[in-house]
């Protein structure tokens, strides 16, 4: 499934918590001294010990030690997690819950402090936090619904099943349009009285489905009855990067990361390979957006003066434009300056022959094609500037594995179509470590692959590091 986007909204999330916490703070110290006031007037009995506070700003400490103890708090109730099958009473527990937690934790810090100051104002407060943090979920669940009603955020997934499971499955994801599901097929390994179009039977047509659809996710029903073929097909998944989900607790598979989530009644299980569902990879998303935009416009006179140069050098088109695969199958059009002859797609053929990689790539590093510009633009790697606007698109990263062309991915092993699970990036491992001195597109696969298993923010900062060097020198070609 895509979570890209809901990582993202789980960044906002953040923000929209430590300002409600914020608010919740000031509204508290006010509101209490008007519960005085009330409860004076009709003698209401409230339990409010001390009738005066401190100054607001005395209370910094407790405000701190809040929104420290409450993003704890709120990370470990899952509240930033994808709630795309939250229920709105599921979102009031976790709201109380929390609040109840932060109160004890606040009342025992201050007990061992000795900081004295008015249980009721604490109380109060964290009330306010746990009813407008349940607000602020229940409105953005609401938001989010309401644009997945109209086929906006979805999911593509197969159901894999055949039986009464996947007949349940099927219809309440039909009467549910606010998850922002999309059922592109159904596989069946046998017999089935499911009426569902586009209905693929057998094995290998399941898998070319797989391969071919841009699908997020393949979801198992009725496992019971073909145990030894949902096994194998979880493994396949796996290879390619491709998270899956199992109706009931039947098995786990120890190869992938797995969760456990509910759909109505029924269990579910979630497999997933690395990166998996990390919410470092929406500052990941954040950061290319930011960094993108930068970079655009700060480099837009060179960009300018190299389209002239493209276009008086060479004539023709200044930008080339390819179909690559990107996450998990999309494809989309990345943008290069023209660095070649206009007729270079048609001579390709010609060279089949000079190719100096080993596997489904075709690399050379005296490409005759290559105009005289051309070699100069690609020795400093200026040619990939304009696959900024792809970056910022969303098509690509700064940092991932460089998307190959459809043509390579056709002629795959399932094992290398692990490689698209994560969004392709302007540089990487291989970029890094001179792109001509690895011919064997085993090691180029091994290395994109130990990027994706021991990703982070981190390791992207690092090879970004090591991308300027390189690209500096010229020893990046």
């Amino acid at each position: 499934m895509l979570k890209e986007n809901w990582r993202l909204i789980s960044r906002l999330e953040r923000a929209g918590d430590f300002a409600l916490i914020c608010l919740s703070f000031v509204a508290a110290y006010y509101g209490r001294y008007s519960l005085v006031f009330w409860n004076e007037k009709y003698n209401l009995g409230l339990p409010l010990f001390g009738e005066e506070l401190a100054p607001l700003k005395d209370y910094a400490l407790i405000l701190v030690l809040s929104l420290l103890f409450f993003m704890v708090v709120l990370s470990l109730l899952g509240a930033y997690a994808s709630m795309r099958l939250t229920s709105p009473i599921k979102l009031l527990s976790i709201g109380l819950a929390s609040s109840a937690v932060v109160f004890l934790l606040l009342a025992a810090t201050l007990f061992i402090l000795k900081v004295e100051v008015s249980r009721s104002f604490i109380a109060l407060f964290c009330l306010l936090v746990g009813l407008l943090l349940t607000l602020e979920r229940y409105i953005v669940l609401a938001i989010l619904r309401y644009f997945r009603r109209r086929g906006r955020n979805f999911r593509n997934v197969i159901v894999c099943g055949g039986g009464e499971q996947s007949a349940r499955l099927l219809e309440e994801i039909s009467s549910r349009k606010e998850l922002g599901i999309r059922v592109r097929a159904v596989g069946v390994f046998g017999p089935t009285e499911l009426s569902f179009s586009p209905l693929i039977k057998g094995k290998e047509s399941i898998e070319k489905a797989i391969r071919d659809g841009a699908i997020d996710e393949v979801i198992f029903a009725d496992v019971a009855q073909y145990m030894k073929e949902a096994e194998s097909f979880l493994v396949a998944c796996a290879e390619q990067g491709i998270e899956t989900t199992v109706v009931a607790d039947l098995f786990s598979v120890g190869v992938v990361k797995s969760g456990l989530s509910y759909f109505g009644g029924m269990p579910l299980i979630h497999f997933e390979t690395p990166p998996g569902d990390r919410w470092e990879l929406s500052i990941k998303r954040g950061s290319d957006i930011a960094i993108s935009i930068i970079l655009l416009t700060l480099l837009l006179p060179i960009l300018a003066l190299i389209a002239i140069l493209v276009r008086v050098t060479s004539g023709g088109p200044v930008l080339f434009k390819q179909k690559r695969v990107g996450l998990n199958g999309r494809i989309f059009s990345l943008y290069k300056f023209r660095t070649m002859e206009k007729d270079a797609e048609e001579k390709l053929h010609l060279l089949a022959d000079k190719n100096e990689m080993d596997g489904p790539v075709f690399k050379m590093k005296n490409d005759p094609r290559v105009t005289r510009l051309g070699k100069y633009l690609r020795k400093f790697s200026l040619d990939e500037l304009p696959q900024l606007w792809n970056v910022l698109r969303g098509d690509m990263s700064l940092v991932g594995p460089r998307p190959p062309v459809p043509g390579e991915v056709s002629m795959y092993e399932r094992k290398d179509r692990r490689r698209l699970s994560m969004r392709p990036g302007l540089t990487c491992t291989w970029q890094v470590s001179g792109r001509n001195a690895v011919k064997r597109f085993e090691d180029w696969v091994k290395m994109d692959l130990e990027y994706i298993d021991n990703w982070s923010l981190g390791r992207d900062f690092l090879l970004l590091l090591k991308t300027l060097p390189v690209v500096l020198s010229g020893k990046g070609q």
